[in-house]
């Protein structure tokens, strides 16, 4: 995939041969925003407008080059724009993520006429007192991304009230382990037999996403709202 744009059909034709019932695609974003068209050259452009476009916050850092931002719901630095693998172009997520895991899910499950079907689109994101980067989902379809464990009993007896499992970013953290983040060449990861997995043909963000009003962490950050 070069940018400034590619065919990512094209790759998953000749790539994917034998996607199974109940499989889950986990696609980094950054081939995704290339078969979008989503690169400028370097130096083409406004970089601190390029690195505002589509936030839903911003936090400048004196300390720092660029701003921390919230965007699809996650914290990044530069609303996740990136200049590795870009070849001479900084490369910006995809405008729509969710959009464009539904078109990808929607190829797949025609293509090899599945009904149950995962489809999850990765990103790289460093994490509060960490260093080290892991991996998340920024888009997904055709999955619940949650997995409730409310009116279960622990090992002692205790009922569970507010438990849940966070199903997409664990398996994005572990994808990307997979797909590496230099030069590794590995885009795409198959992950197969995912226990308690349930598939849904809904848009399901809001299960996952929180308003800024409901966020655990809100202290952190709710000065720059």
């Amino acid at each position: 995939m070069k940018p400034p744009q590619d065919d990512l059909f094209s790759l998953l034709d000749e790539s994917l041969v034998d996607v199974k019932e109940g499989d889950v695609i986990l696609i980094t974003s950054k081939i995704v925003s290339i078969h979008e068209g989503r690169c400028k050259k370097i130096g083409e452009g406004d970089i601190q407008k390029i690195r505002e476009e589509g936030a839903q916050l911003v936090i400048p850092r004196n300390y720092w080059k660029s701003p921390l931002t919230a965007i699809n719901n996650n914290f990044v630095s530069s609303s996740g724009i990136d200049t590795s693998n870009g070849d001479g172009h900084i490369i910006q997520l995809p405008i729509d993520p969710f959009a464009s895991a539904e078109k990808i899910y929607q190829y797949f499950a025609k293509r090899f006429g599945l009904k149950n079907l995962g489809i999850i689109i990765t990103d790289s994101r460093s994490q509060l007192l960490r260093y080290g980067a892991t991996g998340c989902a920024i888009a997904w379809w055709g999955i619940d991304p949650l997995v409730s464990h409310r009116g279960k009993e622990d090992l002692f007896g205790k009922t569970m009230n507010v438990a849940r499992s966070n199903l997409v970013d664990g398996l994005a953290a572990g994808a990307v382990v997979v797909m590496g983040e230099v030069a590794e060449a590995q885009p795409i990861v198959i992950a197969k037999d995912i226990p308690n997995l349930s598939f849904t043909d809904k848009n399901t963000k809001d299960k996952l996403f929180t308003e800024f009003e409901d966020d655990t962490f809100r202290v952190l950050y709710e000065k720059w709202l």
